[in-house]
């Protein structure tokens, strides 16, 4: 049976949630996207270059770590997009999140540039992310909120510092799973926030899909992360976080 999905939580977990494209061109992309985005994205904006531009083109393109690394930054109202030389992502962190719907509009927007460039031949993938943050103090809480059993030989671990990533691969999509207890994080505000992060990223794999055609299951990839992070969490993690269905 499937799990009903709250449609929203009045406790946020959230920390990011963060899109990214892949794609193959002949142009380095970071040489003509910033300029074109920032003329065309309305609204309050400003651009600064990061340091991955001091490294010459030739190098961040052999070099696999390099391949996909951001080049520049545009601040556009309370999103960030990164632009890379045969990538773009583009981010919203919390308090700022705007909720999925105005987060997607923002997401098609860019990518309604992107492919209206002409430079772009392929697009190789396309991942959502969500980092999410699940408050409590100690080892044995943080471990109590996770669907999960986890032991190591004959130890179980229930009050123990503990890390997971594990690929989950169906169809087209690989879902990567990232659990990592004792977390402590600085909000805006100075305050620090202590728990176990749960990022989900579902990674779509595209196989000579036209341009025009990439995004149409972007509903539903949004919607299998979604789920997949929900059957991380326990019942009463759910409940704790006071969730509302429709």
């Amino acid at each position: 049976m499937k799990k009903r999905l709250p449609k929203k939580l009045n406790k946020e977990p959230l920390l990011e949630a963060l899109l990214e494209v892949r794609f193959t061109c002949d142009l380095s992309a970071s040489t003509i996207l910033p300029g074109l985005l920032f003329g065309k994205l309305d609204g309050n904006k400003s651009i600064e270059q990061l340091s991955t531009a001091q490294i010459p083109t030739a190098i961040r393109e052999a070099d696999p770590n390099l391949r996909f690394a951001p080049v520049y930054r545009l601040i556009w109202k309370q999103f960030h997009i990164n632009i890379g030389d045969k990538s773009i992502s583009i981010g919203c962190q919390s308090p700022d999140y705007p909720g999925w719907v105005e987060f997607k509009k923002a997401i098609l927007d860019v990518v309604d540039i992107l492919i209206g460039t002409n430079i772009i031949h392929s697009i190789e993938r396309y991942s959502i992310k969500y980092v999410n943050l699940i408050p409590a103090d100690s080892l044995e809480e943080q471990a109590s909120l996770i669907n999960c059993d986890i032991a190591i030989a004959s130890h179980k671990v229930s009050k123990d510092a503990f890390q997971l990533r594990v690929e989950i691969h169906e169809d087209n999509f690989i879902n990567i799973i990232s659990v990592m207890s004792s977390a402590e994080i600085l909000l805006p505000d100075h305050s620090i926030k202590k728990g176990v992060v749960v990022d989900i990223d579902t990674i779509v794999v595209i196989s000579n899909e036209p341009l025009d055609k990439v995004f149409e299951n972007l509903e539903s990839t949004r919607q299998l992360n979604k789920a997949k992070f929900f059957d991380c969490l326990t019942q009463k993690t759910i409940d704790s976080l006071e969730p509302t269905y429709e």
